[in-house]
């Protein structure tokens, strides 16, 4: 059982202590961070098992990727709510915790109930899907935040898209590895952005001081 749990929660938070010391300038409250990856592994996780408990067949997958997107959104209106978005790395931050959260509590009963191997497999490939995917939600928000966009929607729909396309390649093994490389990237990419986002507040801070 123990090192089902270290398998499932052990790279999630490898992952969310290398993403959160990214966030320099400015680093979020450690208690909403940590707050946002336990409601999503435990209420997200647990919410979206039972609206897709209530699916069936063909349903299930053109479906779950938007019930799952849209449970671990509900994680990221816990900082929202309570003003903690002012960028979009901000929304990086807490979307790859929603999205670790998640993927924690899902890869631990995958590997409880389908064995080791599987267990082995999703802890390389899952956490970083889920963060891609609910990280650019999380960017929504930080944009939303700034009053660059008026709707989380896109973003919602977007991260849809690619967790369906995911799915897709993870059902038929086709491009797997090559669309586990593009989610890497794609954090990557976020990152960058939202520390030239920060570098550049300062810089207008600056200038507008002097």
């Amino acid at each position: 059982m123990i090192e089902y749990v270290i398998l499932a929660y052990a790279p999630s938070l490898f992952i969310l202590w290398y993403v959160y010391h990214k966030d320099r300038i400015e680093p979020e409250p450690k208690f909403y961070v940590i707050l946002t990856f336990l409601f999503s592994s435990f209420i997200s996780t647990s919410l979206a098992l039972a609206i897709e408990s209530r699916l069936t067949g063909f349903q299930v997958f053109l479906i779950a990727p938007f019930v799952e997107e849209f449970t671990k959104m509900l994680a990221l209106l816990i900082p929202y709510w309570r003003r903690m978005f002012d960028g979009v790395m901000d929304g990086v931050v807490y979307g790859v915790a929603a999205g670790l959260g998640f993927a924690s509590l899902e890869n631990l009963m995958y590997g409880l109930s389908y064995g080791y191997g599987t267990a082995v497999t999703r802890a390389f490939l899952t956490p970083i899907a889920h963060s891609a995917f609910t990280t650019v939600i999380g960017v929504g928000f930080g944009l939303k935040s700034e009053r660059k966009t008026t709707s989380i929607l896109p973003y919602f729909i977007l991260a849809g898209v690619f967790h369906l396309i995911w799915n897709t390649s993870a059902l038929t093994g086709v491009f797997t590895l090559i669309l586990f490389a593009v989610n890497i990237l794609l954090i990557y990419i976020l990152i960058k952005m939202g520390m030239r986002e920060d570098v550049q507040k300062i810089e207008h801070y600056i200038i507008r001081k002097f």
